[in-house]
């Protein structure tokens, strides 16, 4: 039972981080959306989604192979760490140099603010490796206080620029940067990140870059695909809907962005786990009952945050942000699917047989560009975000197939396509708000209710076991002590 042990504290952890800060991240979006225009917010969120495109592919993915080998092989922890911190250095140089492409009209004036673009690039790509060197080498806690302190000090800095300066977008920019310069110098401060580095050397270092290459290359097109999947629809939204349809769609992807903060606290603790218990006997068995847990939790929070979109919206998104809050339950469902794609996705991390990752994530990118481009014609806003439904639904189709066939993940399939499938109704209920909606979306919550409950009490039941098995033995065998003594 260590595993599950290991796997609770972890999440604790991350589960701090991620609250603390994506929930300073959430309360913000009340802030933007008063004071920057629809078009200005455009600006923000393309400056995000263009550093989610090119920081895997400038950086090589560097940091994910760095994890990963500091587990594998902590003896050369050292060369792993600096090889990985020039090839980050070196992606921010070529960040630099691709600097006049941002004036093209795709990216929608971003290129109005490239200096500041480059600047929070810079801090964003080291503040990512040093967090990715940290999680190797099991600092949890320094993680989540750096988190802590950068999130508090951009959301501190934002509301003081853009609320009280009327800085807008540059304000937005520069409180970015302070934050990630502010876990850059807690990362390098106290997890002497800085102690593993040194000059490069070719002789030395050239194996262990091709070696860690050969595990972070396939993640490049990965990332590229998986951007193409969760973010090209904002350039069809601009060039087609112009920027402030793009600047309200990103809004409304505000909330159903809780699901990340659920997620991504779950695949920090879940990654490393899913590294060091691999190899083992019981893989499939520790992989189903942890999938049963998480998929239980993710359907109540998809649901649930369906039930009390409308209440939300009309709390968090100001003036004219508010008309988009029906794409919300859309995006919630994409997202479900796009978080159990991503559990499947540690099988082909966990193996390092990372290009099953890219065939999966290219298959849903081509699915998202052919589906937006044709519903966004029929139904606006409406038909971005479901063509992300179908894209992500494809990955998490094609995944379970794969992992499979590397481990056996046992899932009760009716009752999770019964989920699916009330989760789903819900969705369009809500997206299309007939009369009595809310009643309706309240009632297919307590069917998810029940049927996850049902779902996932054998893993309940096994757990408990276990655990009173182990306590059996411990008692056991402090008794047999105490007779020797």
């Amino acid at each position: 039972m260590g595993k599950y042990k290991n796997l609770l504290v972890n999440i604790g952890l991350f589960t701090l981080n991620t609250v603390s800060t994506k929930l300073i991240t959430f309360l913000l979006v009340p802030l933007y959306t008063y004071f920057l225009t629809t078009a200005q917010y455009g600006v923000t969120d393309m400056s995000l989604t263009v550093a989610g495109l090119i920081t895997p592919v400038l950086t090589l993915s560097i940091g994910d192979a760095t994890t990963r080998y500091i587990i594998d092989d902590p003896n050369d922890k050292k060369q792993y760490i600096s090889v990985g911190f020039w090839v980050t250095l070196f992606g921010c140089l070529l960040m630099l140099l691709l600097l006049p492409l941002l004036n093209l009209p795709i990216f929608g004036g971003l290129g109005n603010y490239e200096w500041l673009y480059l600047a929070y690039f810079v801090s964003s790509a080291f503040n990512a490796y040093l967090a990715n060197v940290a999680r190797g080498l099991n600092q949890i806690k320094l993680i989540t206080w750096a988190s802590i302190a950068s999130s508090l000090a951009s959301a501190s800095s934002a509301g003081l620029l853009i609320g009280l300066l009327g800085w807008k977008v540059e304000g937005y920019f520069v409180s970015l940067i302070f934050g990630g310069l502010i876990a850059v110098v807690l990362y390098l401060i106290f997890g002497g990140s800085w102690e593993y580095v040194a000059l490069p050397s070719k002789e030395r270092d050239w194996r262990v870059l091709k070696k860690m290459l050969l595990y972070s290359v396939p993640l490049m097109p990965n990332a590229i695909f998986w951007w193409v999947g969760t973010s090209v629809n904002r350039f069809f939204i601009t060039s087609m809907l112009g920027i402030g349809a793009s600047g309200l769609f990103a809004a409304a992807s505000k909330i159903p962005n809780v699901m990340n903060m659920v997620s991504s606290t779950f695949w920090q603790a879940w990654s490393l786990s899913a590294f060091q218990e691999f190899k083992k006997t019981d893989t499939g068995k520790f992989y189903s009952n942890v999938f049963a847990v998480f998929r239980t939790f993710c359907f109540l929070a998809a649901s649930g945050l369906m039930l009390l979109t409308p209440w939300l919206a009309s709390l968090l998104l100001q003036k004219k942000f508010y008309d988009s809050w029906p794409i919300i339950p859309i995006l919630i469902l994409a997202f479900l699917f796009n978080v159990f794609a991503g559990f499947y996705g540690t099988v082909f991390t966990a193996s390092m047989k990372t290009r099953h990752l890219m065939t999966s994530t290219a298959a849903a990118a081509i699915v998202v560009i052919v589906l937006t481009w044709l519903l966004i014609r029929v139904m606006g806003l409406q038909g971005a975000a479901w063509a992300m439904v179908g894209s992500n639904l494809v990955m998490y189709a094609i995944r379970v197939v794969m992992a499979n066939q590397i481990v056996k993940i046992n899932v009760n399939r009716p009752l999770m396509l019964a989920n699916i499938l009330l989760v789903s109704v819900q969705t369009c209920v809500l997206a299309w708000h007939p009369t009595a909606y809310t009643l309706v979306s309240a009632v297919l919550f307590l069917a998810v209710l029940v049927v996850s409950a049902i779902d996932i009490y054998p893993s309940v039941k096994t757990l408990s076991v276990a655990v009173k098995g182990k306590g059996s033995r411990n008692n056991h065998g402090k008794h047999v002590r105490e007779m020797k003594i």
